[in-house]
C-alpha cells in the first residue's frame, strides 16, 4: 500500500441517527473493524461520505476510559440514501427523480446541521477501505473518479444474496439494482476483500456465470469473526427466567425463522415441553403477522419479541440462552452464531456452508427445512443436562481460538499493505 489508508465510517455514521444507535450487521462489522485498526496503526484517516453535499468528511477518535475506541461521529444527521435504477421500465427512473428530487436539499441541509464542523477531506491517492453495502459504495467511487482521484479502491464484500433465485421474496427490481451494484464496484475495485471463504467461492461463481466481471486485482479472504464484546450501557432487559431460544436479527425468506416456529409447534403438539423463544433484532410486523397465525395458537404465549437490544442486553441475551438457533438457507458469514459461541452458548444452526466455516464442529446442525431434526436438537438440550453441559464445555476450551475483531482488523490492515 502506498499513501495513506482512508478507512470509510459512513455504514455506521449511518447507524447513529435515529432513537438509538444500532450496530448491527454490517454498520456493526464497519465499527469494530474500524476501533480496533485504529489501536493497531497510526496514520489511518477515518472519512464518512455525506450524500447530501457529495464530499468526504474526516472523524476523529479516541479512547475510553477502558482502552477502547469511540469515533467522533456525528448524531443524527438523517442522510436519506436515494439509489440509481437499473430496472428495463424506461419511466421508472423519471419516477424516482420526481419523489426524491427534495432530498438532496434535505440531506444538504440536515449534514450542516449536525456535521458542519467536520472538516472535508479530498481523497487523491493511497487506499481507499469500505466494508459498507455495495449500494453506498458506489456513489462514493462515482464521486472519486468523477474529481479524478487515484486512490486504490478496496471493497469488503458480504454476500451475493440478491443474485440466487428465490433467495428473497421475489426476482425484482432490487436484485437487479444489486447486480449492477457489484459489477461497478468490482470493475473499479483494485483488490477486494471477502468476508468467507464460502462469499469467495461465490464471487468466482457468478464470474464464471458472466454475471459479474473478472475482479482486476486480487481477492483476499478476511474472515469475520466470533468475538462479542461487552456492552457499556446500561441494562434494559431482563432475561427470561425460564428455559429459552434464542434468534438474533432472523426474518422470514431467507433467514427461516419460519422452520423455528414449525419446530416448537411440533413440540407442543407432540405434548412436549416447549422453551421460550426470544425473536431479538429489528422490529418486524411481517414476522408478527407471521407468528400470530392461528396454526401457532398453541406457542404464542412462548414467543417473547425484543426489539433492537442494546450490547449489553445482547450479551446476557446469547449468556442465558438454552441455545442460539441459525436456520438460515444462505449467509456471507453468520455473525450471531459467532458470537453466541464467544459467549459459550451452544448453537443450533443450519447446514449453510457458511456457517459450517463459522462454527466448525462446535454446532449441532440441520437441514434448514427440517424441523424435525431441529426439534429433537431443541427437546435434547431442554431434558439432557449432560448433552448441553458436554457441549458447553468444547465450546469454551475452543474460545482461544475464535476470532476477535483485534485479529480481524490486523487480517484486514495486513492484506491492504
Amino acid at each position: 500500500m502506498t499513501g495513506p489508508l482512508y478507512f470509510d465510517l459512513t455504514e455506521a455514521q449511518l447507524s447513529t441517527s435515529g432513537k438509538r444507535t444500532q450496530y448491527y450487521g454490517i454498520a456493526r462489522t464497519v465499527h469494530e473493524i474500524g476501533r480496533e485498526a485504529a489501536l493497531l496503526s497510526e496514520g489511518i484517516r477515518f472519512v464518512v461520505f455525506s450524500f447530501g453535499m457529495q464530499e468526504f468528511y474526516e472523524v476523529t477518535w479516541h479512547k475510553r476510559q477502558d482502552g477502547t475506541v469511540e469515533f467522533d461521529l456525528p448524531k443524527d444527521v438523517g442522510q436519506k440514501w436515494v439509489r440509481s435504477y437499473f430496472g428495463k421500465n424506461p419511466i421508472l427512473p423519471l419516477i424516482f427523480w420526481l419523489l426524491n428530487r427534495t432530498t438532496p436539499k434535505k440531506n444538504r441541509d440536515n449534514w450542516l446541521k449536525h456535521a458542519g464542523h467536520l472538516k472535508p477531506v479530498a481523497i487523491e491517492s493511497g487506499t481507499f477501505f469500505s466494508a459498507a453495502r455495495p449500494k453506498l459504495i458506489v456513489d462514493m467511487v462515482r464521486v472519486l473518479r468523477g474529481r479524478g482521484s487515484r486512490a486504490t479502491i478496496v471493497p469488503l464484500l458480504h454476500d451475493f444474496m440478491p443474485l440466487h433465485d428465490r433467495a428473497t421474496k421475489r426476482f425484482r427490481k432490487l436484485d437487479r439494482n444489486f447486480l449492477a451494484d457489484n459489477r461497478y464496484l468490482i470493475e473499479h475495485a483494485g483488490r477486494i476483500l471477502t468476508n468467507s471463504n464460502f462469499t469467495a467461492k461465490e464471487l468466482q461463481s457468478f464470474v464464471e456465470k458472466g454475471m459479474l466481471p473478472e475482479p482486476r486485482g486480487p481477492v483476499d479472504v478476511v474472515q469475520l469473526v466470533h468475538h462479542c464484546p461487552e456492552g457499556t450501557e446500561a441494562s434494559e432487559i431482563s432475561a427470561p427466567s425460564q428455559p429459552y431460544l434464542l434468534t438474533v436479527a432472523l426474518n422470514l425468506g431467507r433467514k427461516n425463522i419460519e422452520v423455528v416456529l414449525e419446530a416448537l409447534r411440533q413440540m407442543h403438539a407432540d405434548g412436549r415441553p416447549v422453551p421460550q423463544l426470544v425473536i431479538a433484532g429489528s422490529h418486524r410486523k411481517r414476522l408478527r403477522r407471521y407468528a400470530s397465525r392461528p396454526v401457532f395458537r398453541g406457542i404464542q404465549d412462548k414467543i417473547i419479541f425484543i426489539d433492537n437490544p442494546n450490547q449489553t442486553d445482547l450479551v446476557k441475551l446469547y449468556t442465558g440462552a438454552l441455545a442460539l438457533v441459525m436456520p438460515s438457507k444462505l449467509e456471507g458469514w453468520g455473525l450471531p452464531a459467532g458470537e453466541a459461541l464467544w459467549c459459550g452458548t451452544p448453537v443450533i444452526c443450519s447446514t449453510a456452508e457458511a456457517l459450517r466455516e463459522v462454527c466448525g464442529d462446535l454446532a449441532l446442525y440441520f437441514e434448514p427445512d427440517d424441523a424435525t431434526h431441529l426439534r429433537e436438537y431443541v427437546y435434547r438440550l431442554l431434558t439432557n443436562k449432560e448433552f448441553s453441559l458436554d457441549l458447553r464445555r468444547r465450546i469454551d476450551l475452543a474460545k482461544p481460538n475464535l476470532r476477535t475483531w483485534q485479529i480481524v482488523a490486523g487480517d484486514t490492515l495486513r492484506t491492504i499493505a
